[in-house]
């Protein structure tokens, strides 16, 4: 190597090191391997925040043991409440230069941070996602999370354009402005997409990076896999009526006026060669078509609304 090309690796090599990262850690009842990840994550940070969200275990006092820096919510409120305390922290800390998020369940291995930050210190993204699933043929989920992910990443792709592979992965880094810009409010599960939402909504840039996750020997389901899904599915469906309204009614009143429609004709081409009439399906095409116009007059005001308001924003 020259001289020019070892002193460019030593100049990469310094601006790697003075970078400031920080790992947040939200969490609840986590005793079993909070300790590890905290351990682990300090190889690859210079402060690693857990966010304990009303507790019962020892996930506190093991966190603080281990050298974390732990923020207690007195009761639980959800991992968007946890979210928002980190991105608040992050906030509100000098010089912090990324923000990198990660379940503390063990799912998440702490050795991927490098790589999953490494996009937002070059200045490549505001946000990176770590993947399981990009650029991989194959994936260790089980096939039924697979399933719900997948529809989960559809609705996600509905309310942001956003066409990810993994877009409830928690293991994020967000930069300075990310951090600042983004208003999340939801409290629940539903965060992950909330967030691609706003980022997408304020312009700003996402990647996906792959990571390696844990599946075996992971004590870290503490929400009902089905329930969890239904829970976040509609949530997202609530973010494409409010952010997407034309789309969200405007389909459903294409489809009623189409089926009432034709239903319809076909009534009056049944009464017009047989002379019978058929009452239910004049009744049926005829509620079809109310409901669908009814829509349609929802997804054109609630348009209207929707875009007045993103103008005075």
């Amino acid at each position: 190597m020259d001289d020019e090309g070892q002193a460019t690796s030593e100049q990469e090599h310094l601006d790697a090191v003075s970078d400031t990262v920080v790992a947040g850690i939200p969490t609840y009842n986590e005793e079993i391997a909070i300790g590890s990840v905290v351990s682990r994550a300090q190889q690859y940070a210079d402060e690693v925040v857990v966010v304990d969200d009303g507790s019962t275990d020892n996930t506190v006092q093991i966190a603080r043991s281990v050298g974390a820096t732990v923020i207690e919510h007195e009761e639980n409120k959800g991992k968007g409440g946890a979210i928002r305390t980190l991105l608040q922290y992050s906030n509100n800390a000098d010089g912090v230069d990324s923000l990198v998020v990660l379940d503390g369940d063990g799912q998440h291995l702490p050795e991927d941070i490098p790589d999953v930050v490494e996009p937002v210190l070059e200045g490549d993204c505001d946000i990176s996602i770590g993947s399981r699933y990009v650029d991989q043929e194959e994936t260790e989920t089980p096939l039924h999370r697979r399933v719900g992910q997948r529809v989960l990443d559809y609705l996600t792709l509905g309310s942001s354009g956003e066409n990810l592979s993994d877009t409830q992965s928690g293991f994020r880094a967000f930069s300075p402005e990310a951090a600042s810009r983004l208003s999340l409010r939801t409290d629940g599960m539903g965060v992950e997409s909330e967030m691609i939402s706003e980022a997408a909504d304020r312009e700003l840039d996402l990647v996906e990076v792959p990571i390696d996750v844990r599946y075996e020997g992971v004590d870290g389901q503490t929400h009902n896999p089905f329930k969890h899904g239904l829970s976040v599915a509609m949530f997202v469906t609530k973010l494409i009526r409010d952010r997407h309204p034309l789309l969200f009614f405007g389909v459903p009143a294409v489809v009623l006026l189409g089926f009432g429609g034709g239903l319809l004709l076909h009534t009056a081409y049944l009464y017009q060669t047989t002379a019978a009439f058929h009452q239910w399906r004049a009744l049926i095409s005829g509620f079809s078509v109310l409901t669908g116009v009814l829509c349609l007059f929802s997804a054109l005001v609630l348009s209207q609304v929707r875009n007045m308001v993103t103008h005075i924003q």
